[in-house]
């Protein structure tokens, strides 16, 4: 059965050097800071922010700002995926922008990108996002409170559709800054999430998957990753207060609610009932319509309330229900 580690909150101690658990890089097939740079010669790799911003008044944003890099030898390029999700006025506006080349290469540590204005930077979970999407824009600061999550175990996987992934997460991330709206700068502060997945993507991409990013207000953090048409869930962790992470061995994932796009005609899960080990916990979306319909890759991906034996907020992509 699986196991649901307590969480007190305590920093934990490692035995061997004396260090808290939560400031300790995890060993495994991914490196730091080695891979946090971007990895020439990899098919497919992307670089993946969600999360949610609150200004003083204690309005409520969810937020998207991703990087694609595309390598087939002939074809390159790179694409920058933004949203933004008014939850109080109940609106969403998403952009993509896409340029047939990808960003330089460098000998410098992290990560540097700037795609049609789209700018993302990074070490060491010290991190910094400037994106726009309409009238929009945002300038943000990011610092990761707990040590990266790889993935999978060990941040490697096979998958059973084909290719393979190299995959870990920074799950819990401060972040404070300024979103503009309508000429007016707001001061923000809230918590983000961030995925760095690199391999031969194309199989599971061309399958579809449903992406679930679980912040839990006790300080847990849940992924689960599920690939349409495998036998198997492909990716799931949870991550208690102490920084301990283990893989999800018992799961449950039941849609309960539906919503068909007006854009597209497609249709959506938008809420769920979700059982992890003892642990039973119900994701509600925050807006139907947060649907990125667009001539590349149609997908949804949006803001979530989370109740039931814990609150707290959590990000959902459903990608390949769309064509």
């Amino acid at each position: 059965m699986f196991l649901l580690l307590a969480c007190t909150g305590d920093p934990v101690v490692d035995d061997t050097d004396g260090a808290p658990i939560c400031d300790v890089e995890p060993e495994g097939q991914v490196s730091f800071p080695e891979d946090e740079s971007r990895h020439p010669g990899e098919q497919v790799e992307w670089y993946y922010w969600t999360g949610h911003l609150q200004d003083a008044a204690g309005r409520w944003f969810g937020f998207e700002q991703v990087y694609f890099f595309f390598d087939f030898g002939s074809y390159q390029s790179s694409s920058a995926h933004r949203a933004l999700t008014d939850v109080h006025a109940q609106t969403f506006d998403f952009d993509v922008a896409y340029v047939h080349e990808l960003p330089e290469e460098t000998d410098e540590p992290g990560f540097s990108f700037d795609v049609e204005g789209q700018l993302a930077s990074g070490l060491a979970g010290q991190e910094s996002l400037v994106g726009s999407v309409g009238e929009a824009s945002w300038d943000l600061t990011l610092a990761s409170t707990k040590a990266p999550v790889l993935q999978h175990g060990d941040g490697y996987h096979d998958y059973d559709v084909g290719g393979f992934t190299w995959y870990y997460s920074r799950e819990r991330m401060d972040l404070g800054g300024t979103l503009t709206l309508d000429g007016e700068a707001l001061e923000v502060s809230g918590q983000a999430w961030f995925d760095h997945q690199w391999g031969e993507l194309t199989s599971a991409s061309e399958a579809g998957w449903d992406w679930f990013a679980i912040q839990l207000d006790d300080d847990r953090e849940i992924m689960l990753f599920l690939v349409t048409g495998s036998d198997e869930l492909v990716g799931g962790s949870i991550t208690d207060a102490g920084c301990h992470t283990t893989e999800v061995k018992e799961v449950t994932v039941t849609p309960l609610t539906t919503w068909k796009s007006p854009h597209t005609g497609c249709s959506y899960p938008t809420s769920w009932s979700v059982k992890v080990g003892e642990l039973e916990l119900q994701l509600d979306t925050v807006l139907d319509d947060q649907e990125l319909h667009n001539d590349y890759k149609t997908y949804w991906e949006g803001a979530m309330t989370v109740s039931g034996d814990v609150g707290g907020r959590a990000y959902v992509e459903l990608a390949g229900r769309c064509g």
